[in-house]
């Protein structure tokens, strides 16, 4: 039991250290490239795992609706969700964005109520609440430049908000997807292929993108943080989590890893040096309380 809770938090904890690594590591780079290069560490180490695990041999039993699921949830997790949550991290730094990003809990339970005829839950009211509370209070910060870094214009923060907020939107529809086919599927041999499909979508994007725009040189400082980062979140985060889950409850597991929003904003913090005013402290505990209740009510639907 002790050492899944330790799993639950570890894989929080990895998940918000990521975003520390990508903020530095994306530096002047663009979403797309630095999306694409924190792909490629994780997806050789898994590979090599399936491999070790003799897993390639279940491709066969996958049926084509699980393969256009799985095609699905790595289009919308680590295509569409990563590269915005990449302009999030850019734009609003790792303190105010993830918290926003990590509400995708609340987009969940609607999407399950509204497509899948869930019950609306009581406590769905007052986790909406709570959550669109802590985001309106990190959205008004945008409106203060004392608080937030001087070089950042506030059109571009505008943009951090909507990438954010899109970017808990597509996670939430990755996860549906996602849920149907781990029921049946190996979760390594998932992950594998999910990160194969991002980085065939991906790469021929980049090198589109590269003949139009002049990026800065990939330093090896570059490459270093985003594949760390890249190692935390996709690899050490994702393992973590899901070993959690074969020891402990569902519901603690998912309750312990919300609080990957509070752990990046301590990370942003001291590490980044990012500034936080008693507002911004409020909208983060906000979140994390809304996304704790939102956890709560889809774990017990």
């Amino acid at each position: 039991m002790i050492i899944g809770i330790l799993a639950a938090l570890i894989a929080a904890f990895s998940w918000a250290i990521s975003a520390a690594f990508y903020k530095t590591g994306a530096k002047d780079i663009s979403p797309l490239t630095a999306n694409l290069i924190r792909v490629i560490i994780p997806f050789v180490l898994l590979a090599v795992g399936a491999l070790t695990l003799n897993l390639y041999s279940l491709l066969g039993t996958l049926s084509p609706l699980e393969l256009l699921l799985i095609f699905g949830s790595s289009l919308f997790a680590f295509v569409l969700g990563d590269i915005l949550y990449f302009v999030t991290i850019q734009s609003l730094g790792v303190s105010r964005g993830v918290p926003i990003t990590a509400i995708y809990p609340l987009f969940v339970l609607v999407l399950q109520v509204l497509f899948l005829a869930q019950p609306i839950h009581l406590l769905i009211i007052p986790a909406a609440l709570i959550t669109v509370g802590g985001v309106a209070l990190l959205s008004y910060q945008l409106n203060s430049s004392n608080s937030l870094e001087p070089s950042k214009s506030r059109r571009r923060l505008w943009i951090g908000l909507v990438a954010a907020l899109a970017t808990a939107f597509c996670w939430s529809i990755s996860i549906l997807l996602l849920s149907e086919v781990l029921q049946t599927t190996n979760l390594i041999l998932v992950a594998v292929i999910r990160l194969v499909i991002a980085m065939l979508i991906t790469t021929p994007l980049v090198f589109g993108q590269r003949l139009f725009w002049k990026e800065p040189p990939l330093t090896q400082r570059k490459l270093l943080f985003l594949s760390v980062g890249g190692v935390f979140a996709l690899i050490i985060g994702y393992l973590a989590f899901a070993f959690a889950l074969l020891v402990v409850d569902t519901t603690s597991v998912a309750l312990l890893s919300s609080l990957t929003p509070l752990f990046a904003a301590i990370i942003g913090w001291r590490t980044l040096q990012e500034h936080l005013d008693e507002k911004t402290v409020f909208g983060i505990i906000a979140c994390v309380v809304g996304i704790m209740l939102t956890t709560l009510a889809v774990a017990t639907s």
